[in-house]
């Protein structure tokens, strides 16, 4: 790719008119417990009338953590065969239009571009680079039913005095009201004092945490960072940021995840604090997370202890495991490292996602196993593969290499495929739909004494999957080997709970359903009659 390089800010597009292309329709192709559907393709027209990675270069990338929303929508940098080459795309179910290009003129100049997240109201903010006296000048823009607006700028004022410069901004976050939380450098009389995060709402900005801060562990935050770590803005307006703690004087810095809240700012997770699987987060790790609306914060680190990374989940304050290097995959074999030494900088690792269903997704390369990476969905309980290298896509071309990916609430997952490694010959983003489980037969059987109701069907997921009878979910679940299949999914569920005498009368008809919690589906319910 000629230029988006986003990292690199080394890029320049504008403001265009919507462009609707209507979305052609393809057969969906299947691969574990999701099907696998286009949501645009190589070669297909863009709305900039070129065609969309149809060019030996040509790339693209889902630039953003949340920039796929619960419809569908989603935000793209993608290049094209357009007059621009390059452009900043929103994509919906109906079709696509452009938000900015690389070469038109808008009110505010010519622009560079960066990231880029959308919302449910149809919103997108991205990092834009204006070239103002031969120089870029970082600023954050929203666009909103099609027109492009300013919300700040290096150079602006800063709600702690002082002005925003020195390392731009940060990847935006933005929630469902319009509000968007950003990282940003700041100067006033000391450098580094006023570096922080801060929230742009209803055409104000505010001070979430800057440096100088008191910090909920004692001591001051030290947010002197360049914001290359993305503020996440959830919608009850509560921001997870990453920053340092200075104790005291001449005392090691401690790096760590916090959260601002209503009442205040609240430790996720520092240097030092121990896991639930016995190992210690690493010192001076920098972690990287997302969060949900119920303040669920799952995040990954460099950790010492029985492996070297991992991700976790802190729900309520309660620290669970989602992975570790060296953890089984539900593909065979085990996660390697997710350390990518690939990335400019050595501890930023790939960020997990989570959504409203507390459904976690992350990409990992796999060690020995039916695949060498791919992208799963877990929870403390269960994992489950969602797309692998070496799966087919609908046209039958082959998966060579996953780049970037997003999840919904819908525990959808978008993800930018290539058909041969190293980003040559791109195949285009796709979306991973969960399957919806379904009961072929149902069993009861007595074994030792004790009533056993089994369950046959697909799409189950092993070790979270539920039976429900009349609405009632049954406990004592088990999920035998021999039905198991590669990808964390198993044909066969069973359940010894002790209510079953009681919930199967003898000649009384039930409803019997079964439920994935992990990617919240149910099953359509299956009549069933003890004799």
């Amino acid at each position: 790719m000629k230029q988006l390089q986003f990292i690199k800010m080394a890029l320049s597009i504008a403001f265009a008119m919507t462009l609707i292309i209507t979305a052609p329709l393809y057969t969906l192709a299947q691969t574990s417990g999701f099907s696998i559907s286009p949501i645009v393709r190589r070669g297909e027209p863009s709305p900039d009338r070129g065609h969309f990675f149809n060019c030996d270069d040509c790339e693209g990338r889902i630039n953003g953590a949340h920039a796929f929303n619960n419809k569908g929508e989603m935000g793209l940098a993608a290049d094209t065969e357009g007059k621009c080459y390059d452009a900043l795309f929103f994509f919906s179910p109906d079709g696509s239009s452009v938000l900015a290009d690389s070469c038109s003129e808008t009110p505010f100049g010519k622009l560079g571009y960066g990231w880029v997240n959308v919302n449910e109201q149809r919103q997108a903010v991205f990092l834009g680079l204006p070239l103002v006296n031969d120089r870029f000048v970082a600023t954050l823009f929203l666009y909103t039913s099609g027109q492009l607006r300013k919300l700040v700028a290096e150079g602006d004022l800063t709600p702690a005095g002082g002005i925003f410069k020195g390392c731009g901004f940060s990847e935006p976050s933005i929630n469902d009201k319009g509000e968007v939380a950003f990282g940003a450098c700041a100067d006033k009389d000391l450098i580094g004092e006023n570096d922080g995060v801060y929230i742009y709402s209803e055409g104000q900005i505010r001070k979430v945490a800057i440096y100088g801060d008191p910090s909920p562990i004692g001591g001051f935050l030290a947010l002197n960072f360049i914001p290359a770590i993305t503020p996440i803005l959830n919608n009850n307006s509560e921001v997870l940021f990453h920053g340092g703690v200075i104790i005291e004087p001449n005392i090691p810095e401690k790096y760590g995840l916090f959260l601002a809240t209503k009442d205040g700012v609240k430790k996720i997770i520092v240097d030092g604090d121990p896991l639930t699987d016995g190992n210690i987060v690493f010192p001076r790790s920098l972690g990287i997370g997302d969060l949900n609306d119920k303040s669920e914060v799952v995040f990954t680190v460099k950790v010492q202890g029985k492996a070297d990374t991992g991700i976790y989940l802190n729900a309520n304050g309660r620290i669970s495991k989602i992975m570790a290097q060296g953890d089984v995959t539900p593909i065979g074999g085990t996660f390697a490292t997710l350390e990518d030494p690939d990335l400019i900088e050595r501890f930023l690792f790939i960020r997990p996602r989570i959504n409203a269903n507390s459904a976690v997704a992350f990409q990992a390369k796999v060690i020995d196993g039916s695949s060498k990476q791919g992208i799963f969905l877990a929870s403390p309980k269960a994992m489950l593969k969602v797309v692998a290298v070496g799966d087919t896509i609908p046209t039958g071309e082959t998966i060579r290499e996953i780049d970037t990916f997003a999840l919904n609430d819908n525990s959808e997952v978008a993800f930018f495929a290539y058909g041969r490694k190293g980003h040559e010959l791109p195949l285009g983003v796709f979306k991973a739909t969960p399957v919806t489980p379904a009961i072929k037969k149902l069993k009861l059987k007595r074994k030792s004494g004790v009533l056993e109701l089994r369950v046959i069907g697909n799409s189950f997921i092993t070790n979270d999957t539920t039976i429900e009878i009349n609405g009632v979910a049954l406990e004592a679940m088990s999920y035998p080997e021999e039905a198991r299949e590669d990808g964390g999914t198993t044909r066969q569920l069973n359940s010894r709970d002790a209510r079953l005498e009681q919930l199967l009368t003898p000649g009384q008809t039930v409803q019997v359903k079964v439920f994935n919690s992990l990617t919240n589906r149910r099953s359509d319910e299956k009549a069933f009659t003890r004799q």
